[in-house]
């Protein structure tokens, strides 16, 4: 019996991977036929872009039309860039930054021109929320009224505290006062 519960829980596993394979394809699919369809209106304003130019260029034609065309252009390529990005994510790769190929997100290195790839940079930890103080920064501990490490008071309104501890410009050394002792 033990036996057929097994097969049939690597059956039932074998099944939803691939239906989750199959939803992945269908999405990669669908972002295809949506970037195909972008680079198209894309490559129709780049040939409206070129007799919009060739047009200024004979002496006739508008300025303004031009540029309200490269905003049209910015903007589609925005666009394009955009869903092969998701593209890319459905299909768990990512784009080499020097060349633009395409790798797996496990590679190290780049197939294409073999630059050491970027690590995927870890999660920044959760910021705990409070009150810091206007002075320095200092976070506010038990409620206090006055910042141990600086002085300024917390609830003071939001207004340029001078600092209170002097700082010496980068590379110098803040003047200190040596007791007369210390010169003998």
């Amino acid at each position: 019996m033990d036996f057929f519960n097994e097969f049939s829980k690597k059956v039932s596993s074998v099944a939803r991977s691939v239906t989750e394979k199959s939803k992945e394809s269908a999405e990669v699919t669908r972002l295809n036929a949506q970037l195909r369809d972008a680079r198209e209106q894309l490559e129709g304003l780049y040939a409206r872009y070129g007799k919009l130019c060739y047009a200024l260029r004979a002496g006739g034609g508008s300025r303004e039309a031009v540029e309200q065309l490269e905003v049209r252009i910015r903007a589609a390529q925005l666009e394009v860039d955009e869903i092969a990005d998701k593209r890319d994510a459905a299909r768990e790769m990512k784009r080499c930054a020097s060349c633009g190929a395409v790798y797996p997100k496990e590679a190290r290195f780049c197939s294409a021109c073999g630059k050491r790839l970027p690590e995927d940079a870890p999660k920044p930890e959760p910021v705990e929320m409070g009150e810091y103080c206007p002075g320095c920064g200092a976070k506010r501990e038990n409620g206090e009224a006055i910042c141990p490490v600086c002085g300024a008071a917390f609830d003071a309104p939001d207004e340029k505290k001078p600092d209170p501890v002097p700082r010496s410009a980068p590379g110098e050394a803040p003047d200190v006062e040596e007791p007369d002792e210390a010169l003998d």
